[in-house]
């Protein structure tokens, strides 16, 4: 097996605390592929980011983009992953 990770750029869907939009993400896909595969058999993402700004009030939020959703909270101005 061969992992790869690369940053990439994605859009993605910001919603919570009563709004909704569309953003930019900056994430680190780590892309696994069985032998000589070209097709990867599992795709997971870390150090996920949104890179554009918005006057969204501080909260909870849930962000998707490619299959994925990540829950964020919203505090001094950054979004923080919930864990």
């Amino acid at each position: 097996m061969t992992t790869t990770k690369e940053i990439v750029s994605l859009h993605g869907t910001l919603r919570g605390e009563g709004r909704q939009r569309t953003c930019s993400v900056r994430a680190t896909r780590n892309s696994v592929y069985e032998d000589e595969s070209m097709v990867p058999v599992k795709v997971a993402y870390s150090r996920c980011d949104i890179v554009d700004g918005d006057d969204f009030p501080e909260g909870d939020y849930e962000l998707e983009f490619d299959g994925h959703k990540i829950l964020l909270t919203k505090k001094g101005g950054h979004y923080l992953a919930r864990s």
